[in-house]
């Protein structure tokens, strides 16, 4: 039985999925700051095949923009902070 290889999903491993020490260079952390976020559960979701730990671009994507915040928002919260 062969396989129709245009009725199969795109693979994984390119374009669209990131591993992790590309995504640590991408968003400017180190590797160890992504394997935090995910220990801590604050990073985001992650696709895991065996050994190999793979990110989505559209998760990441989604990640930040839940994370984004107002200029005026983040403003306040420091001045809050150095009271």
């Amino acid at each position: 039985m062969t396989a129709n290889t245009s009725t199969l999903a795109a693979p994984l491993i390119g374009g669209e999925s990131i591993k992790p020490d590309d995504l640590a260079r991408e968003l400017g952390v180190s590797p160890r700051t992504v394997a935090r976020w995910h220990a801590l559960r604050e990073g985001p979701p992650r696709c895991v095949q065996g050994r190999l730990i793979l990110y989505r671009r559209a998760a990441v994507t989604a990640w930040l923009a839940e994370r984004e915040q107002s200029q005026s928002r983040t403003t306040i919260t420091r001045r809050r902070g150095r009271r």
